[in-house]
């Protein structure tokens, strides 16, 4: 067993994101805000769907190495953690899934705990949920060097420009946190049967066909019908072999 725990770090910096709204708001304009919106999607939909979570979670499929650090770098404007910490919860997820067990179920641990503690739950993890993670040199780096490597990022684009990071970083981070909050939600009903959700998939990419990932949680397309959008598909199609 492992004990994972970064739940407070994570949480604090999408607290400063949200409280960064203030400036945003009284600074930008409408075509700022549009903008991080495309970018946040472009994350989401290249390093978080396809990334944390098909191709590290589930290892659905196969590319070049360079993906490993591509996927890991990106991901940081969203702040989701280090993906060693999002895939094994994750896998724990699907594993007891709606159960005692379930890091983020909000059958059994309720709408705040689920929305706040979506990513990095305080669990302790079993040691097969770390299968295939922790002999990868760059998941262990990003791992131990997350929180510098973002606060570095920051700082360069503070220095560029104060909007930079606003609208770059923090909003981007704002979109993630209530995108993720809902597919951890609403996809998930009193009887344990997961459903698919619009409005999830919209904020997230393609991640709100969440019914259709548990029932072939190893299959890297999520959207099973040409009008359910999933750009993560489309972007794997391109990148895998």
């Amino acid at each position: 067993m492992q004990k994972i725990s970064q739940t407070h770090k994570l949480l604090s910096i999408h607290i400063l994101c949200h409280i960064a709204l203030i400036p945003a708001f009284m600074y930008g304009e409408l075509w700022l805000f549009l903008m991080s919106f495309i970018w946040w999607q472009f994350i989401a939909c290249t390093s978080i769907s396809s990334g944390y979570h098909r191709y590290v979670s589930h290892q659905s499929f196969k590319t070049g190495n360079w993906y490993i650090w591509y996927l890991q770098f990106m991901a940081l404007f969203a702040n989701p953690g280090p993906v060693l910490t999002w895939a094994a919860t994750h896998r724990m997820h699907h594993r007891y899934s709606d159960t005692e067990k379930d890091p983020h179920s909000p059958v059994i641990k309720g709408f705040w705990k689920v929305y706040t503690h979506m990513w990095g739950n305080d669990v302790i993890i079993e040691k097969k949920m770390l299968k295939g993670l922790l002999d990868n040199r760059s998941i262990r780096f990003f791992y131990k060097w997350y929180f510098h490597i973002l606060f570095a990022v920051a700082g360069v684009m503070l220095i560029i420009d104060p909007l930079l990071l606003l609208f770059g970083l923090c909003v981007p981070i704002v979109f993630a946190f209530h995108g993720y909050g809902l597919v951890n939600l609403i996809p998930h009903t009193e009887n344990g049967n997961p459903k698919n959700s619009w409005v999830a998939n919209i904020l997230t990419a393609g991640e709100g066909w969440h019914k259709n990932h548990h029932e072939d949680s190893r299959n890297w397309r999520i959207g099973k019908t040409l009008w359910q959008w999933d750009p993560g598909a489309w972007f794997i199609k391109i990148i895998k072999r």
